[in-house]
C-alpha cells in the first residue's frame, strides 16, 4: 500500500505531460521561426550595409578623382575641406571636436571611418583611429574584419584621376556596423523576452486545454474508483455535446458500465431464481431420501414410489438448469450473434415438418404469405428454439380442439410470425405476466405438464436481443395468439442482386 502511494506521488500526471509537451512544442516552433527570421534579417542588414559601404567608397573615390596629381596631405585636406591641423586627429579629438562631424561620414553614428593613402600606401588622412590593416589593391575589395563591436567591413580601392586616368592614391572605408550590431542586439533581446512570454502563455494555454480535453478521462477515472469502492455505483458520466474522441470514450464507458451492471443484475437474478426454484425439488428429493432412510427402504412399494418421485424431480432440476443456462445465453446474443443471417421461410418449414412428426395427433396448419425467401438477423438455432417453445406451449395447453395455426407474413421491412392455439387461454392479468421468469398461471398444472416457467422468458430475451418483439393475445377458454416481429435484413432478390454486383466488381 505504501509502495503504491509512493509510486502515485512520483507519477507525473497526463495533464502535466500534455502541458509540458505543448509548451515545449510551441516554444521550439517559436524558436525555429524566430531563428530563421533573425538570421534572414541579419543577412539582409549585412547586404544593405555592404551596399551602403560600396556606394560610400565610390562617392569618395569620385571626389578624390577630380585631382590631377598624386594625393598629398594638402590636396586631401582641400578635398575634404579640412585645415592642416585636422588631418590626423586622434580618436579622442575626433570624439570631442565638433568639426569632425563636418567630414563626409567622419565619426558618424553609422560607424563609418575613412583613410586616404598615397601611391606608396602612406597614410595621408584618417577620420578616426581604427584597428584595421591596409594592403594595396588594384580593384575594389570588401573584406570582413574584426571591429570594436564584432564583425565589421573594410573596403579598399585605388583612386584614379578622371582627368588623366592615372592612379593618384588609395582609399579605405571601414564600417564598424555599429547600427547593425545595436539593432541586432535589440531584436535578439526582444526575441528572448517574447520567447519567455510565449513559453509562459503556451504553458498556461496548454494546461487549460489539457484540463478541458482530459476532463472526460478524469470523469472515467473517478467513476472507476467509485465503482471499485462501491460495486453498486450506478451514476453515469456526462459526455456533453462534443463530437470528438473523448466524448466517444465517455459514451463507450457509459455503455460498458450499463452492460456490466446489467450482467451483474442478471447474474444476481440468475442465482436468486435458481436457488428459489431448486428449493422445491431438492426438498422433495430430501424428503423421499429421509423416508427411505427411516423405514421406506424395507417397503418395496414405498421404495419404488420414492425413487420414481426423486428421479422425476432430478429430471426437473436438470431441465431447469439447462433452461437457466439458455436464458443466460439469451441475454448475450447481441454480443455473440450480431452478424448472423437466417432464412425465415426455410426455418419455419423445417420446424413445421418436425413438429408434425412429434405430435401426429395434432393438426398443424401453415399459412405462408411470403412471396420469396427473407433473411433476418438471428442465429438459426435461436429462431428454431423460439418456434419450438411457442409450438410446444400451444400443444401443451390445447384442450379438445387439437389444432395449431402457424402463419408468416411481411410488411414495412418486418416479418411477422403468428402461432395460434384453441386451448385454455389466459386472463388479461396473466397475459401481461407470462413473459416473467418462472411465472406460471397454475403452478400445479404447469408442474404436471413439465413446465418451469422459463420458456417464454427465453423466447422474449432472445427476440429482444435481436431487436425483435413478442406479445400475446388471449381469451380465457378460447385459446391464445403469440405474435413475433423481427426486422428484415434483405429478401432473396436483394441478396442475389448484391451478389451479382460483387461479382461484377471483382
Amino acid at each position: 500500500m505504501n509502495q503504491s502511494l509512493a509510486n502515485q506521488k512520483k507519477r507525473i500526471s497526463l495533464r502535466w505531460k500534455w502541458t509540458t509537451g505543448a509548451a515545449i512544442a510551441i516554444f521550439l516552433t517559436y524558436t525555429i521561426f524566430s531563428t530563421i527570421l533573425y538570421v534572414t534579417f541579419q543577412q539582409i542588414m549585412l547586404e544593405n550595409e555592404e551596399d551602403s559601404l560600396r556606394e560610400t567608397i565610390q562617392i569618395l573615390s569620385d571626389r578624390f578623382g577630380s585631382q590631377f596629381y598624386a594625393l598629398t596631405e594638402e590636396s586631401v585636406a582641400e578635398t575634404l575641406e579640412l585645415n592642416q591641423l585636422q588631418l590626423l586627429p586622434s580618436y579622442s579629438e575626433t570624439k570631442d571636436q565638433s568639426t569632425v562631424s563636418t567630414t563626409p561620414l567622419g565619426t558618424s553614428p553609422g560607424g563609418m571611418f575613412i583613410r586616404v593613402y598615397n601611391n606608396n600606401a602612406k597614410l595621408l588622412y584618417e577620420s578616426s583611429t581604427v584597428d584595421a590593416s591596409f594592403e594595396q589593391t588594384d580593384e575594389l575589395r570588401v573584406d570582413t574584419i574584426d571591429g570594436p563591436n564584432g564583425e565589421a567591413f573594410s573596403a579598399r580601392t585605388p583612386i584614379f584621376s578622371y582627368l588623366n586616368n592615372r592612379q593618384i592614391g588609395y582609399l579605405q572605408v571601414v564600417n564598424t556596423l555599429e547600427s547593425y550590431h545595436r539593432l541586432s542586439n535589440s531584436i535578439l533581446m526582444a526575441i528572448l523576452v517574447t520567447g519567455l512570454i510565449a513559453l509562459m502563455f503556451s504553458a498556461i494555454i496548454g494546461y487549460m486545454i489539457a484540463r478541458r480535453f482530459l476532463l472526460p478521462i478524469r470523469k472515467v477515472t473517478d467513476a472507476m474508483k467509485k465503482i471499485e469502492n462501491d460495486p453498486d455505483y450506478v451514476d453515469r458520466i456526462d459526455a456533453g455535446n462534443g463530437q470528438d474522441e473523448l466524448t466517444d470514450l465517455a459514451n463507450a464507458y457509459n455503455s460498458m458500465l450499463s452492460r456490466m451492471q446489467k450482467n451483474i443484475e442478471h447474474q444476481k437474478q440468475f442465482v436468486e431464481d435458481v436457488s428459489h426454484e431448486l428449493r422445491t425439488p431438492v426438498a422433495v428429493v430430501e424428503g423421499h431420501l429421509k423416508l427411505l432412510n427411516r423405514w421406506g427402504k424395507d417397503d418395496p412399494t414405498v421404495l419404488e414410489e420414492s425413487l420414481d418421485a426423486s428421479l422425476q424431480e432430478i429430471g426437473r432440476m436438470k431441465s431447469l438448469v439447462q433452461e437457466m443456462l439458455d436464458l443466460s445465453r439469451a441475454e448475450q446474443v447481441e454480443i455473440h450473434y450480431k452478424n448472423e443471417k437466417t432464412p425465415v421461410r426455410q426455418i419455419i418449414n423445417a420446424t413445421y415438418n418436425n413438429i408434425q412428426l412429434v405430435h401426429p395427433d395434432f393438426t398443424f396448419i401453415l399459412d405462408d404469405d411470403l412471396r420469396e425467401e427473407i433473411y433476418v438477423n438471428i442465429y438459426r438455432n435461436h429462431l428454431e428454439q423460439i418456434l419450438i417453445i411457442l409450438l410446444d406451449n400451444a400443444v401443451k395447453y390445447s384442450t379438445d380442439r387439437k389444432e395449431v395455426h402457424l402463419s408468416v407474413s411481411m410488411s414495412d421491412k418486418k416479418v411477422q410470425i403468428v402461432i395460434q392455439d384453441y386451448g385454455e387461454g389466459m386472463s388479461e392479468e396473466d397475459t401481461e405476466k407470462i413473459f416473467n421468469r418462472f411465472y406460471r398461471i397454475d403452478k400445479a398444472r404447469s408442474r404436471y405438464k413439465g413446465g418451469n416457467g422459463l420458456g417464454l422468458s427465453i423466447a422474449k430475451e432472445l427476440l429482444e436481443g435481436y431487436k425483435g418483439k413478442i406479445w400475446a393475445e388471449s381469451v380465457l377458454d378460447h385459446g391464445s395468439i403469440f405474435r413475433i416481429i423481427l426486422p428484415i435484413l434483405e429478401t432473396e432478390s436483394e441478396k442475389d442482386s448484391t451478389e451479382k454486383e460483387s461479382q461484377v466488381e471483382e
